[in-house]
């Protein structure tokens, strides 16, 4: 029993300790400093950072609008993350920074991100860091913001929806039918081409057609017409303007009925033109017969003719060209050589 005794002996002893004790007197009380704060907490930040989306309904593949504000005061440095691709889950389509503001004091950054998202259901997104930098002090990194954002199913809000459908079988490509217009198109350039060189070259190896000939008569009438301008008789020479007005009655006789003239005799000559498709009237022989005769007396045997005997030589040989003409120039109608020869005499 004694030891009990001596315990409960103690305690009194200690509650009457504790009576004694003098209270602080409320001025003591005031005098007194305060207390220190908490060791180790951090000091608020000068730095806001709030972000937040469009209102309303997001659904899967919609894009919505994500915007981030910063509110500093001025003298502070602001450096925004820039993230390029994605924003949490979501994918990053577009961003951009709005015009700076000031606001209570403080300068508001502002800056949007357009995102999507695939994936339904609630999605927690921390906004991009956002750092800052006192006057004279390291960069520090502001306190972030979270927000949920939540990407509702569009079939969930359509539990009965008709309009979705199974997939389709595969579809045949078609068939390309490019390679086949080009072949046919260059076939068709190609036949085109050798027809245009065909035609060129049938044109050139064509032969273009002659032109008729001039009649006997009028090419003999021109050549009188050259023999009697240079006026040989005057000239004294009758041998050269015989033999000049015989050549031409005889070129006129090849072309005019087809005959050797030139190297036939006179005597030959008159025979053959008695005949055949070359057959004169009696009086045209005649004509060249006596005119024939005449030429080789002054071209052979030295026969001296007047002036008037070249000229009725003349006017036979053109005679007997206008009236064996095909034409049959009649004498009412002389040729006019003839009639310049009949002027002249």
């Amino acid at each position: 029993m004694r030891p009990r005794v001596g315990l409960t002996v103690l305690a009194l002893a200690l509650l009457a300790a504790g009576a004694q004790t003098p209270e602080p007197s409320p001025a003591a009380a005031e005098s007194a400093p305060p207390s220190p704060a908490v060791a180790g907490s951090p000091a608020p930040s000068p730095v806001e950072v709030h972000a937040h989306v469009e209102a309303g309904t997001i659904t899967i593949g919609q894009r919505f609008r994500y915007t981030l504000e910063v509110a500093a005061p001025s003298e502070i440095e602001i450096m925004l993350t820039q993230p390029t691709e994605h924003l949490g889950d979501f994918d990053i389509v577009d961003f951009g920074d709005a015009p700076t503001v000031s606001k209570s004091g403080k300068t508001v950054i502002t800056r949007w991100f357009e995102l999507v998202g695939y994936t339904t259901g609630d999605h927690l997104t921390a906004s991009p860091p956002v750092r800052y930098r006192l006057p004279g002090e390291d960069l520090t990194e502001a306190p972030g913001d979270e927000i949920v954002v939540t990407i509702a199913s569009v079939l969930a809000r359509e539990p009965n929806a008709t309009d979705i459908r199974d997939i389709k079988p595969p579809i045949e490509p078609p068939i390309d039918r490019r390679p086949l217009y080009v072949a046919t198109a260059a076939l068709a350039a190609g036949l085109l081409a050798a027809f245009a060189l065909y035609r060129i070259l049938r044109g050139r190896n064509r032969r273009v057609p002659a032109a008729p000939p001039r009649p006997a008569h009028e090419i003999a009438h021109e050549a009188l017409e050259r023999l009697r301008a240079r006026a040989l008789p005057q000239q004294g020479a009758f041998k050269e303007y015989y033999s000049s007005l015989t050549a031409i009655v005889r070129s006129y006789l090849e072309q005019r009925f087809r005959l050797r003239a030139p190297e036939m005799t006179t005597e030959e000559f008159l025979m053959v033109t008695a005949r055949g498709g070359a057959a004169l009237q009696n009086s045209h022989r005649a004509l060249l017969g006596e005119f024939l005769s005449e030429s080789d007396l002054v071209k052979f045997a030295r026969h001296h003719p007047t002036l008037a005997d070249a000229e009725r030589a003349y006017e036979a040989a053109a005679r007997f060209v206008d009236e064996t003409a095909p034409s049959g120039i009649s004498p009412a109608d002389p040729s006019p050589a003839l009639e310049g020869a009949r002027a002249a005499g």
